[in-house]
C-alpha cells in the first residue's frame, strides 16, 4: 500500500516535528520545478519556508539520498548574421575657447571649435 505524503504528518502538541525523509525529499523536489515558489510549496505542505530552504541545502549535500543530477536544458537557436559594428566616433577634444560677438542688440556666443564656413556666414549676417 502506497502512502500519500501531500501534507505534513500530524504533530503532537509541544513537540518538535520529525518529518520523514520521503516527505522532505518530496517537498524539496517540488521546489525545484520551473515556475514554483519555495514559500508556496511550504504553505501547501504546512511547513515553514525557512525549514524548506534548510531541507534544500541538506538535499544538495545528499542527506536525503542520491541527488538527481539531471539538468533541464532550454532550447537555443543560433542565428548566424554578420555583426555590423557602428563606426567609431572620436570624441571631440575638450576646448575651452569661446567667441562672443555683439552687434547692436544681438549677442552671439560660440564655444568650442566652430565650423569656419558657418562662422563666416553668421558674421556676415550679423554685420548687415
Amino acid at each position: 500500500m502506497d502512502t500519500i505524503l501531500d501534507t505534513a504528518p500530524p504533530r503532537r502538541p509541544g513537540r518538535r516535528p520529525n518529518f520523514p525523509l520521503a516527505f522532505k525529499r518530496k517537498v524539496v523536489e517540488a521546489t525545484f520545478q520551473p515556475g514554483t515558489s519555495v514559500s508556496l510549496i511550504a504553505r501547501e505542505h504546512d511547513v515553514n519556508a525557512n525549514l524548506v530552504f534548510r531541507w534544500r541545502q541538506q538535499y544538495q549535500e545528499g542527506a536525503f539520498g542520491p541527488v538527481d543530477q539531471s539538468a533541464t536544458f532550454l532550447p537555443v537557436q543560433v542565428i548566424e548574421t554578420p555583426m555590423e559594428l557602428p563606426p567609431v566616433v572620436q570624441p571631440q577634444p575638450a576646448c575651452d575657447s569661446e567667441i562672443v560677438i555683439e552687434v547692436g542688440k544681438a549677442k552671439l556666443r560660440i564655444t568650442g571649435t566652430p565650423d569656419p564656413q558657418t562662422l563666416q556666414l553668421i558674421v556676415q549676417q550679423l554685420l548687415r
